[in-house]
This record gives C-alpha cells, sequence and structure tokens, in this order.
C-alpha cells in the first residue's frame, strides 16, 4: 500500500471539530486531511466533514480517537489553531 493513499477515520458535524481532530492527530505524528462536504458553500464552519489520515496511520488514528472519545480530555484547555480553511 503506497503511503499516499488515504483513508476517512471519522466523520464530523463541523468543519470546526474535524479541524480540532486533525490538529490532535497531527501532535501526535498523523498527517490529517479534512474534506468538507459539497454543503460547505451554504453551511461554512457548520458543514458535516471526513477526516482523512495517511491509510499506513489509520489505524493508530482510529485507536487515538477512540482513545480520545472515552478520556476525560478537557478540550476547552486546548489551544486550537483555528484557520477557517480546510
Amino acid at each position: 500500500m503506497h503511503d499516499s493513499q488515504w483513508t476517512q477515520v471519522r466523520s464530523t458535524t463541523s468543519l470546526i471539530e474535524a479541524d480540532m481532530l486533525r490538529d490532535l492527530l497531527e501532535r501526535e505524528g498523523i498527517s490529517g486531511l479534512v474534506q468538507p462536504s459539497d454543503a460547505s458553500a451554504y453551511l461554512g464552519a457548520m458543514s458535516p466533514c471526513r477526516l482523512l489520515v495517511k491509510s499506513v496511520d489509520a489505524e493508530r488514528a482510529i485507536a487515538f480517537l477512540h482513545d480520545l472519545e472515552h478520556s476525560e480530555l478537557d478540550l476547552e484547555s486546548i489551544d486550537f489553531e483555528y484557520d477557517g480553511e480546510p
């Protein structure tokens, strides 16, 4: 498998959520891409999105996101750099 292939690891309800999760994955050394839905032209930052990672990192990303979901991490305490770009 080529490491230029991407795999969806999560669907999100907004661009903001997808960007936060991508930022957390990148802090773990996992490159991520956010792919907004076709509705992004109408919904902007509140558009549903797909979160993609390199296929070779998919298993690790899924495990990290699972652990994150079941942790008591306070997301408000993390400094995110939202630039409004997917």
